[in-house]
């Protein structure tokens, strides 16, 4: 299945970059849902391998049910936005995409991509991770969460806009050299 990216995609337009969060940003997430699952596993050992009974425990039942499926309804969240989420650079443009149901796009053509500034913690040194804030001629600000690698997807747009440049700079001199030829 072709996700949003791979569908826009103009003609000669090319996926240089597809970036990638970090396992750090699923953390919280996954630790919500050990720690419902948990309260259900050890309200089951205290009433089966202890011998109490269901009355004894029907408060703490109930709330290890809740307890999980909050857990879970975190989680599922979690799993929707990791795998409805694009971060993309093309040959000619950065894509951010989320969403499930209802889509927002942040788009910016890489030669209107002024600034790219790296925030990047001790912790975010150690485990590779950072977040990254895109501000552009006309676009605002991109901020991205937790990033795997962002000094990968940072080289690659400062790569593809030194390839934009070069390639502009050689088509620029060929209709140069056909408008002598008019004369």
């Amino acid at each position: 299945m072709a996700g949003y990216v791979e569908k826009t995609l103009a003609g000669g337009e090319e996926v240089v970059h597809r970036a990638n969060y970090n396992w750090t940003y699923s953390f919280f997430p996954v630790f919500w849902f050990a720690l419902g699952a948990a309260s259900l596993v050890f309200i089951f050992f205290v009433q089966y391998a202890a011998g109490v009974p269901y009355e004894a425990l029907k408060v703490g039942w109930w709330s290890g049910i809740i307890a999980a499926a909050a857990g879970s309804v975190i989680l599922a969240n979690h799993i929707i936005i990791l795998v409805t989420t694009e971060i993309v650079v093309t040959t000619y443009r950065f894509v951010y995409k989320t969403g499930l149901v209802s889509r927002h796009t942040q788009e910016v053509s890489l030669n209107k991509i002024e600034e790219i500034t790296l925030h990047q913690t001790v912790w975010g040194r150690f485990l590779g991770f950072g977040k990254l804030v895109l501000r552009g001629t006309g676009v605002g600000v991109i901020t991205l969460p937790n990033l795997d690698d962002p000094i990968r997807l940072r080289r690659s747009i400062d790569n593809t806009q030194a390839a934009l440049r070069t390639d502009h700079r050689r088509r620029q001199r060929i209709n140069d050299d056909d408008d002598e030829d008019d004369y």
